[in-house]
């Protein structure tokens, strides 16, 4: 039995020297990698494989489950090509965030470890977004907003309308005023309204914000795994839930902000609860002051 075959020992650091399967075709272990090494001793290991038939932003190949299944499927896919027993994997999302309506993007981190049995998962949350869809008859109609984000952010130009039984036309990763004069000419030209649609690449590649996320979620994620359960020290012990009712700072009512966390192990039962440090909630949030 190899190195990579043994499950973590419970008295020694996790997952040092070990190698782990990154389900990615767009470069992301360029942000988990240094991290994974740093917090955990961990190597990443990136196989060729193909997680665009999990979806994609683009909607040619719709994402057919949530972003939790794809995630696994991504990683699960790394691990069988890789034939390793322990994989990560990422999946973003954008639109109306949960509970707000306020466009937003959500990032989603993955880990799963064969040989104990656990999955791991972390996620963020951020209404910060890198641009909108805007259709425009040519380059001087594209909003400065938008190229100003070139060339770290790239754009995406698609037809508006397609013309029936015209190709696809679309162009990703456009990071110059040349490339996406030349697109956008070419998509109107196979748009029945005679526009092109202009969008940020959401492709971690092209996308510094999405860049800057992942590095936040992989510390946070290979912290959690460096922190063993203090019952059955699997690695992976940190936060599953969260409970309402911090107190409103003004007359103390019960709101629907969280007033603990809840730790708990990816193994066994065993939990701790935690109270949230800091002040009270703001009355804006209190169903009393402000019903």
């Amino acid at each position: 039995m190899n190195s990579e075959e043994r499950a973590e020992r419970p008295d020694g650091p996790p997952y040092r020297d070990r190698l782990i399967a990154v389900g990615t075709q767009h470069g992301k272990q360029s942000q988990l990698a240094p991290v994974f090494h740093r917090v955990l001793g961990a190597v990443l290991l990136t196989p060729p494989i193909d997680t665009d038939q999990f979806g994609t932003f683009t909607g040619e190949i719709p994402r057919t489950g949530t972003a939790i299944e794809a995630a696994r499927a991504k990683a699960t896919l790394a691990m069988r090509v890789s034939r390793l027993p322990r994989g990560l994997a990422s999946e973003a999302s954008y639109g109306p965030l949960p509970g707000s309506g306020i466009p937003g993007h959500e990032e989603i981190l993955l880990f799963r470890d064969d040989l104990l049995g656990i999955e791991v998962l972390e996620g963020y949350r951020t209404a910060f977004v890198p641009g909108s869809c805007h259709s425009v008859a040519s380059l001087d109609e594209v909003p400065d907003s938008l190229l100003a984000t070139l060339p770290g952010q790239a754009l995406i130009v698609r037809p508006n309308d397609p013309l029936p039984g015209s190709s696809p036309g679309l162009v990703k990763g456009i990071v110059d005023t040349a490339a996406l004069r030349a697109a956008i000419g070419s998509a109107t030209r196979r748009s029945a309204d005679g526009l092109a649609a202009v969008e940020p690449d959401l492709r971690a590649q092209h996308n510094p914000s999405r860049r800057r996320i992942l590095v936040r979620l992989a510390a946070t994620l290979a912290n959690r795994l460096a922190t063993r359960c203090p019952a059955c020290r699997t690695p992976g012990f940190g936060t599953v839930a969260t409970e309402p009712g911090l107190p409103c700072r003004f007359c103390g009512t019960p709101t629907p902000l969280k007033t603990n966390d809840v730790h708990g192990c990816a193994s066994c039962t065993h939990r701790v609860t935690r109270a949230v440090a800091g002040p009270g909630a703001d009355p804006a949030s209190c169903p009393r002051c402000n019903p």
